[in-house]
């Protein structure tokens, strides 16, 4: 299996050397409370860059040095087209080891030839956020969206969503618990590792939430979920705010893959006037 695993990553990186250079994008401006966000963000820090679950994106450096007897122009340009070339390979990298679930990566899914393609049309598009040259060699650091991945690899988890046995779900009820605009999960008490996808399941493991309820332009945009550490600033963040449903999850389930929450909450979930789970305005808050 490690073998197997080897050659395709091997196979993905030396394709990516043969990716045109994209054209660089301007980094977004900081908004307002950004450096609080910042501080309840849940990174996670590697070699060359780090996976920002968050903000939702995977972000990268890349470095090459001017081929000895280049001259300035020249060698600036040839710099930085290998600075590209090296971010594309950190990048590769990161998103092999980018957790689908708790069980998979995103390594898992890059043997089949449809997700293979569509990962290097993602690193075909980077969006370079800078680039500085010192006069011998040039840093490039660029970006992916973490919600771009959960695109790709979409069907392959519907697909083994679909065959796996599943408790009766309930009959819908009225819609009668009010209108609420999302869902805060307090999970900091359990091991709980961010992952593109997830189920939300109630005491008598029935789906509360998954990719099954979200609708994919959302899901596409914005991830099935954002993370922090701080209990209250997930409650006032944008994406559920005003009247967030806020709950403690009773434990983990299915090898990790489920959060498991009270019945009660469950029930506000499913009762509320407005089904925010199609916007997928879920927050789950981990240490």
């Amino acid at each position: 299996m490690f073998m197997k695993r080897a050659i395709v990553l091997l196979a993905v990186l030396s394709l990516s050397s043969s990716l045109s250079a994209p054209d660089v994008s301007s980094a977004a401006e900081p908004s307002p409370g950004e450096g609080e966000a910042q501080s309840s963000s849940v990174v996670v820090e590697r070699e060359h860059g780090l996976i920002d679950w968050s903000r939702n994106y995977i972000e990268a450096s890349g470095m090459a040095v001017a081929p000895e007897g280049s001259g300035s122009a020249q060698g600036k340009a040839l710099a930085r087209r290998g600075a590209i070339v090296d971010l594309q390979r950190n990048l590769l990298e990161f998103l092999g080891g980018v957790q689908v679930d708790a069980r998979t990566t995103m390594d898992n899914f890059m043997a089949e030839d449809r997700v293979r393609t569509e990962v290097h049309g993602i690193i075909r598009n980077i969006e370079l956020l800078d680039g500085t040259w010192d006069g011998e060699s040039y840093t490039v650091t660029g970006r992916v969206r973490l919600p771009q991945l959960l695109a790709i690899v979409t069907p392959n988890i519907k697909e083994i969503e679909e065959r796996a046995p599943r408790p009766k779900q309930p009959a819908a009820p009225p819609k009668t618990a009010g209108k609420f605009t999302g869902l805060v999960i307090d999970a900091r008490h359990l091991q709980i590792a961010p992952s593109l996808s997830f189920r939300v399941i109630d005491e008598g493991e029935r789906e509360v939430y998954g990719i099954s309820f979200a609708d994919p332009k959302f899901a596409a945009q914005s991830g099935l979920a954002t993370y922090y550490n701080n209990i209250e600033y997930a409650k006032g963040e944008l994406r559920v705010a005003a009247n967030p449903i806020v709950t403690k999850a009773v434990k983990l389930s299915g090898d990790g893959v489920s959060i498991v929450i009270p019945n009660s909450a469950a029930s506000r979930v499913r009762g509320s006037s407005y089904d925010f789970r199609r916007e997928c305005k879920v927050i789950i808050v981990c240490r």
